[in-house]
């Protein structure tokens, strides 16, 4: 028998609801911002994410979906606004999270 912490459980049982917005009257959805995957961390700060960095999280966030959010106009102070929502959907910064799975 071993004692090994099994991290498999311990993500199925962490996920959250997806988070949920409207742009344009079309729904989209993302995971929680904590659900990405690791890869993420080697492509962006999330300490202090620039435009860019904030570009490429709601890319991943948004998978499949990007291509059809991305052809619609959006101001950039609204993406903004939608990237603190999305984190603020589980009540974490991204920083927060990352300090928190290496603590």
């Amino acid at each position: 028998m071993t004692n090994a912490f099994d991290l498999d459980v311990w993500v199925s049982e962490a996920r959250t609801e997806p988070f949920r917005f409207t742009l344009a009257g079309r729904e989209f959805s993302m995971p929680s911002a904590g659900e990405l995957d690791k890869s993420v961390l080697s492509t962006v700060n999330v300490e202090n994410p620039s435009a860019r960095d904030i570009g490429v999280l709601l890319r991943a966030g948004l998978g499949d979906q990007w291509e059809d959010f991305d052809a619609i106009p959006a101001p950039l102070a609204a993406l903004g606004e939608l990237f603190r929502q999305w984190q603020q959907h589980e009540g974490a910064t991204l920083g927060e999270l990352r300090a928190s799975a290496v603590s």
